[in-house]
């Protein structure tokens, strides 16, 4: 157990997970109907997805504490991301930007030197489709920059950025939250300050087909650790 990396409890009745191992990166609870508690999560673990479908009895709010954690502690993410899955559709607190439609734009602060990292909280329309026989579903998303003074915008990330969701997504029949943290994005998006930035969610990079979005919330993760642009302060 004490090297223990993926555990599966698809389906079973278990009512309580009072003690993970340290060394567990991925939880896959899918269906576990009667699952209410689990323990509050290290945040010096290295955990990377933890997916809870049609667990609806399950109490969130400690799990989405500890990603909260995770991200505000300022350490290294060992997977270059976090990704959680839960039911329901109501995005947490600490997630400031929030809005609904099938893109997702925010207008990033006057001074980004900080920023380290993005968090999104998304809530996809149902159904959602699969990509092939083994019912996977990955999320392509691409994001536009826009000029400062309208007239052009400019792609800033390759359209084959992705990031892959349960497939037990694809047979659910109600909302669930997606949260998902990217580092990397903060360093793409540190010169960038001031611009307002949209995303698009495709189910398949080359049709281009768009996953709608129902519901969506945004959290921008600054580092006070980072040195600040002192000139776009001054600005």
């Amino acid at each position: 157990m004490i090297s223990l990396t993926c555990l599966c409890l698809d389906g079973t009745p278990i009512k309580a997970l009072l003690e993970l191992p340290p060394s567990l990166q991925f939880l896959h609870a899918h269906d576990c109907a009667s699952l209410e508690t689990v323990t509050p999560i290290n945040i010096d673990r290295s955990w990377d997805a933890l997916y809870f479908t049609n667990c609806f009895k399950l109490d969130q709010k400690p799990l989405v504490a500890a990603m909260h954690l995770k991200i505000q502690s300022g350490e290294e993410i060992r997977y270059d991301k976090i990704r959680m899955v839960l039911p329901g559709s109501e995005i947490p607190e600490w997630f400031g930007e929030k809005g609904i439609g099938s893109s997702l734009t925010i207008q990033l602060p006057s001074n980004c030197r900080q920023l380290k990292g993005i968090a999104f909280c998304l809530v996809f329309l149902l159904p959602i489709p699969s990509n092939n026989d083994f019912s996977l579903v990955d999320v392509y998303f691409e994001n536009h920059v826009k000029s400062k003074n309208g007239e052009n915008d400019e792609d800033v990330l390759a359209s084959r950025k992705r990031f892959s969701l349960l497939h037990h997504l694809v047979s659910c029949g109600s909302d669930h939250m997606i949260l998902h943290y990217d580092p990397g994005l903060g360093n793409h998006f540190r010169k960038y300050s001031g611009n307002e930035v949209t995303f698009k969610f495709y189910h398949d990079v080359d049709s281009r087909r768009a996953l709608a979005l129902k519901s969506w919330g945004v959290y921008l993760h600054f580092d006070e650790n980072l040195p600040a642009d002192k000139s776009s302060e001054e600005n």
